[in-house]
């Protein structure tokens, strides 16, 4: 019995010593971390990643409320559930990818980036640096800018998206591209 004791007590110590947490498992490290229970009924994600995070963490709610209403609920509602993480350095826009990929990202659902300032650099960098095996996982657009401007994301943007989105999940279904005349104008 106590052979069993030190064993399950050596079992748990490693178990315990190898959980290791991001700071992305916590809501507070996203300006806008949406439901994954909506999967099913949202085609399509959206990274969103805005201008000097960190260093500015007083203006956080505001931010936060420009990446709602610039961005997120609006603009793509139905179209993309939206993910804006809070990102001040390469780091920690890998840790924010490895999370999404990790606990909202299904194989072949499409996704895009959207990137402004500082922040659109770190994910502009992101996607050079992973290119190949984003676009196996479904990455279909990005776009950037390198300021923080209040209309970056545009109707024709919006538009440009979902084709891009229409497109992948045709292919996805059928295997073939999508022919033009299926495209809604």
């Amino acid at each position: 019995m106590k052979i069993v004791t030190q064993f399950a007590l050596a079992a748990l110590t490693l178990l315990l010593g190898c959980h290791t947490t991001s700071p992305y498992d916590y809501v507070e490290n996203w300006l806008i971390r949406d439901d994954p229970v909506r999967a099913f009924a949202i085609p399509s994600d959206l990274i969103y990643v805005q201008n000097d995070l960190y260093t500015k963490l007083a203006n956080v709610s505001m931010m936060q409320d420009y990446a709602r209403m610039e961005v997120g609920y609006g603009k793509f509602s139905g179209l993309a559930r939206v993910f804006s993480p809070l990102v001040a350095s390469s780091d920690d826009m890998e840790a924010a990818m490895k999370w999404y990929f990790k606990y909202h990202h299904k194989k072949d659902r499409p996704f895009i980036f959207i990137g402004e300032g500082e922040g659109g650099r770190l994910l502009k960098e992101y996607e050079a640096d992973n290119a190949s095996s984003l676009k196996k996982k479904g990455l279909v657009a990005s776009f950037y800018t390198d300021e923080h401007r209040k209309g970056f994301v545009t109707p024709e943007m919006v538009e440009k998206i979902k084709e891009a989105v229409a497109r992948a999940r045709f292919k996805r279904i059928w295997d073939k591209e999508m022919p033009e005349e299926m495209l809604s104008k």
